[in-house]
């Protein structure tokens, strides 16, 4: 059987604090990856959400139109049932029962990322890619996935070093600059678009493994292929996020 050219594996991971641990205790809630072939521009997709018998608590931020967090929402759940929404007593802290159970998911879900990263081996894959992998790599080593032999790439790292900037920039800052869109049957940037499989399309959207896994393949592709562009957007901006920032120090010291 003919391989396929060596491919690039977009990789994000979602995380939640363990709840009773004021987010002291974090735990990977689910795995998304995007499989780019660069010969043929092809991708391919593969996600895992985690299920596992304790409560998480989950935050998620909230943007205004220049990727700036205004606010943020939390949400306590079950990993076995996701979709159902628990009580918030934020007085709860947990006990040694509940220590032990937080100990005993997250062996589960360590296991749970090894089978399903061993379950890519078969593919031709030679770089692994991340936006901020700090918390990624981490995991991985965690879980005892040998990332050996792998080049290993920061985009958030890249852009940052690339322009000078005094800070990084944060993948909702970027999907901006590459005017990322998601809609029934694509991802799309400016320059790129990609069709996506019937059973992945209910959940790549921002904020979740797949669908931020895809907004890094559009990030990556739009700065490496695009790069002039690109630049000018990334100023472009960071001019209008520092106007935002400026105004809103102005409001309140008024």
């Amino acid at each position: 059987m003919e391989l396929s050219s060596p491919l690039t594996a977009y990789i994000d991971m979602e995380f939640a604090g363990i709840r009773g641990t004021r987010q002291g205790v974090q735990i990977p809630t689910e795995i998304g990856v995007v499989l780019h072939d660069p010969a043929s521009d092809t991708v391919a997709f593969a996600g895992r959400a985690f299920s596992h018998d304790i409560e998480v608590e989950l935050w998620k931020n909230v943007t205004d139109d220049v990727g700036k967090r205004v606010d943020g929402h939390r949400r306590v759940f079950n990993l076995t049932r996701p979709g159902e929404t628990l009580p918030d007593d934020r007085k709860f802290r947990l006990d040694s029962e509940g220590t032990r159970r937080a100990r005993k998911a997250i062996a589960g879900v360590h296991a749970d990322i090894r089978a399903f990263m061993q379950a890519l081996n078969h593919k031709n894959i030679d770089t692994l890619a991340f936006f901020a992998r700090r918390r990624e790599m981490e995991t991985f080593q965690r879980a005892r996935v040998n990332t050996g032999g792998f080049l290993i790439r920061d985009l958030q790292s890249e852009i940052r070093h690339e322009y000078s900037l005094k800070e990084d920039v944060s993948l909702d800052r970027m999907s901006l600059v590459i005017g990322f869109s998601l809609r029934q049957d694509a991802i799309a940037s400016t320059h790129f678009r990609y069709p996506i499989p019937e059973k992945f399309r209910y959940i790549i959207k921002p904020h979740k493994a797949i669908g931020d896994a895809a907004r890094m393949l559009l990030v990556s592709r739009e700065f490496h292929l695009h790069p002039r562009e690109f630049e000018e957007g990334v100023r472009e901006h960071l001019r209008h996020y520092e106007a935002r920032k400026a105004l809103i120090r102005d409001q309140e010291t008024a």
